[in-house]
């Protein structure tokens, strides 16, 4: 027989929120990547996690809730990001801040900040959590070669950057 875990009060504990009890560093630290800024990543997971729980019912398999709130914060963050975009015209390019000495995940993290926030989501999605890239392009709701260029311009874009890091920085 299986036993039901009950919440205080004697209800019964929803399958939903003993997912996100164990998932949750990990969809935060993927917010994170795909934020790149830690304040901002708990509000796209908690915003995701809001759109997700009233739809809770209609996940049938288990295993499919984490891609259903990957997926949320993915299609979240760009549309806040549509939203809220502005272009700022300037004669001069802004100069380039010289990268102190730090981690390599400090550097890198700057690095994916730089990117396109659907090249950024890409590569998070492929190369951080280690989707499919059918998934990948799932998840961003693009087609397959969409996918795969977001991917390409991305990691091309993140070896120039680390390549610029190295010449910084020095050995």
């Amino acid at each position: 027989m299986k036993r039901e875990l009950m919440r205080p009060g004697g209800c019964r504990s929803d399958p939903f929120d003993e997912f996100v009890a164990a998932r949750y560093q990990t969809l935060l630290r993927g917010a994170y990547l795909i934020t790149g800024n830690v304040h901002d990543a708990r509000d796209l997971l908690h915003d995701a996690l809001v759109q997700v729980y009233p739809k809770r019912s209609v996940i049938r398999d288990a295993g499919a809730a984490e891609g259903y709130v990957r997926t949320t914060m993915v299609r979240t963050h760009v549309s806040r990001w549509r939203r809220t975009r502005r272009e700022e015209l300037t004669s001069a390019l802004p100069d380039r801040p010289v990268v102190q000495e730090s981690g390599w995940d400090d550097q890198l993290a700057a690095a994916l900040a730089g990117l396109p926030r659907r090249q950024r989501a890409a590569v998070v999605l492929r190369y951080y959590l280690d989707l499919p890239v059918a998934q990948v392009a799932e998840e961003l709701g693009c087609s397959l070669p969409t996918a795969k260029t977001h991917l390409a311009r991305g990691i091309k874009a993140l070896r120039q950057e680390m390549e610029l890091v190295r010449e910084l920085v020095g050995p």
